[in-house]
């Protein structure tokens, strides 16, 4: 049944989880309806008055007051030495105190009636209303509360009074108590359904920041999720096979095209031993750059259409290996601080993308340091030279492809432009950045960063 629901598209999903909710929360309303009691009503017949003043409550009344001691409107009858006073807002009727004399079988002097005239709200209860705002119903006058009512008895007074109301009446505790237990019912039961409805997005999502970092990223799961999001991962599968099928056209293309310039190349080779020796040398110098220039753009290409399986890679260890390696061959690099920084990626790829940067600081600025340290969830690689720098304008352009940090150097000491540009493809392609900063004691320093894996 669950996996039914989840191939639903998104809108009835969402549709059975609202209707869901809405049911589980009615459900538990009329629970609380069912089995909650009535609110007892807020009044006092003159009989009860009487009962409470002369101790003949009923027995009914009496159990109710013990079951229930809680209860808003209860008479609470004490001792007092003088006449009780009225509280605030309170009225008097004396038609009202002359029957509760009569009924209490004293004079009129020795009876006491204060209470709240009564709310309009009153009249839903079908009621009539009588003096002073109270209401008579068979015959008899309800008080609602607040009441004082005094009856003088020997030297003193015997006094009935009812509780200032609660803010919260005990009933609306009770209800908001079952409405909460109803919601933390209900949370598991969205928890499951909103897991089931996002799991398959955030799938997605993660399959599409792979796709951006690694190119031979697996095919998103094309059977999972609502009918949208099974769409939506065809198509981002589609454009992957279309990403790939463009760079395979694209590296067979540049190979044919250098194919077909190796001849011409050659005839051009062949034919100028006959010229004179001057000119010789310089067009034999130009052809060997295009072959040069050729055989770099085919390398160039086919770094990015191939990539090694990815597995953890301790950045540390590869540079203090490949500065070890630079210092046997009597080269001017060393190592910096290297802390410990695992990421994973292609170890032939991260390799040449530190030996291009290596390569660089070299060419271009002599002594070289390496510092490889974690920094905020990322690998911080400084590859830092003592060279001139570079201009600022350049700083950005260098990594363009045949772009030269040196255009004033000659084609024996500088490359042909694109090792940059290739250490940052192979950063971009792990989900790093690579830039270039002139450092503020003179040479140029180039960053990587890489995510640490999780």
């Amino acid at each position: 049944m669950i996996r039914r629901l989840r191939g639903l598209p998104l809108f009835w999903q969402t549709l059975i989880l609202l209707f869901m909710s809405v049911a589980v929360a009615q459900a538990a309303g009329v629970l609380v309806l069912i089995i909650s009691p009535p609110p007892r009503p807020d009044f006092n017949r003159m009989g009860d008055i009487v009962a409470a003043l002369t101790g003949n409550a009923p027995a009914r009344e009496r159990r109710d007051h013990d079951d229930r001691g809680d209860r808003e409107r209860e008479l609470h009858v004490h001792r007092e030495a003088a006449a009780p006073s009225p509280r605030p807002d309170m009225v008097s009727d004396p038609a009202l105190v002359r029957a509760l004399a009569e009924r209490l079988h004293v004079s009129d002097a020795s009876v006491r009636l204060w209470y709240e005239p009564d709310r309009p709200a009153r009249a839903a209860l079908g009621e009539r209303r009588g003096r002073r705002s109270v209401f008579i119903k068979d015959g008899e006058p309800l008080f609602f509360a607040p009441i004082v009512v005094g009856v003088k008895s020997g030297d003193g007074w015997t006094v009935a009074e009812t509780k200032l109301p609660p803010l919260i009446a005990p009933w609306q505790r009770r209800m908001a108590l079952w409405f909460a237990l109803s919601s933390i019912l209900l949370l598991p039961l969205a928890w499951v359904f909103a897991r089931a409805l996002t799991r398959p997005i955030s799938s997605l999502a993660d399959a599409a920041n792979r796709l951006g970092t690694d190119p031979t990223a697996p095919p998103v799961a094309e059977e999972e999720g609502p009918a949208e999001l099974r769409v939506t991962a065809h198509a981002l599968n589609r454009m992957q096979s279309r990403m790939a099928d463009y760079v395979g056209e694209r590296t067979a293309m540049i190979g044919a095209i250098a194919h077909d310039l190796r001849t011409p190349l050659a005839r051009i080779a062949f034919r100028i031993e006959g010229a004179p020796e001057p000119t010789r040398e310089k067009v034999l110098a130009d052809v060997e750059q295009m072959r040069a220039m050729l055989a770099a753009t085919i390398g160039f290409v086919r770094n990015l259409d191939t990539s090694g399986a990815r597995v953890p890679v301790d950045l540390a260890a590869l540079a203090s290996a490949l500065t070890d390696q630079e210092a046997d061959l009597g080269r001017p690099v060393k190592a910096g601080e290297t802390v410990r920084a695992t990421v994973l990626g292609d170890p032939i790829a991260l390799e040449r993308l530190f030996q291009n940067l290596i390569d660089n600081g070299i060419a271009y600025g002599e002594r070289v340091t390496v510092s490889v340290r974690p920094d905020q969830g990322m690998a911080l690689v400084s590859v830092a030279d003592e060279g001139p720098g570079m201009e600022e304008g350049l700083l950005q352009r260098a990594f363009q492809p045949f772009v030269r940090g040196d255009p004033s150097r000659n084609r024996d000491t500088g490359g042909i432009g694109l090792g940059l540009t290739i250490a940052r493809t192979i950063a971009e392609n792990h989900g790093g950045t690579l830039a270039l900063a002139n450092r503020k004691g003179g040479g140029l320093e180039a960053l990587l960063r890489l995510p640490l894996v999780a």
